[in-house]
């Protein structure tokens, strides 16, 4: 039947992921401009955020505005997210990246990534896995292998580095 032993095998691994039950309710988001966030992979900023002035970015030759940080990474580096989370859209799109509702209107937009586990809809605790380093698109092949991380909050972009840890 519909409502025989198929649902009720799925709803132990369910309510493991965190999807059912009082696990997702206990997930709370509540982000704020004195919130910390843990570094979603190690490594050195290769691009500022620079909203005010422009920086030069190597593999398109140009100067421009750069909303987020690129964070150089090696391939296949895990990924984790940064803080408390639900995820609003994955996808492995080169330019926008995953978007990740960190709550109190405080979005998190990743980027450069593959493997992407989390889907939408989905709650993350810090430091749960999202991905992996993808190989770098065209728009970095100069840079290298790293993660895009821009965060808005509403409608502005902000500097990541002054919610990292």
């Amino acid at each position: 039947t519909a409502n025989g032993t198929k649902d009720d095998g799925a709803d132990p691994a369910v309510r493991e992921a965190g999807a059912g039950g009082s696990a997702a309710t206990a997930l709370v988001l509540n982000f704020a401009d004195t919130s910390k966030m843990m570094w979603p992979a190690r490594g050195n900023v290769l691009l500022d955020y620079s909203m005010d002035s422009t920086i030069y970015f190597p593999t398109l030759e140009q100067y421009k505005c750069n909303p987020g940080l690129v964070i150089q990474s090696e391939v296949s580096t895990p990924v984790y997210a940064p803080a408390a989370a639900r995820v609003l859209e994955a996808g492995n799109n080169e330019e926008i990246g995953d978007y990740l509702d960190l709550g109190n209107e405080y979005t998190a937009t990743w980027g450069q990534l593959k493997e992407i586990s989390a889907v939408p809809g989905e709650y993350l605790e810090a430091g749960q896995l999202l991905g992996y380093v993808a190989e770098p698109t065209k728009y970095y092949t100069i840079e290298g292998s790293n993660i895009f991380l821009e965060m808005r909050h509403g409608d502005k972009t902000v500097d990541p580095l002054d919610y990292l840890e």
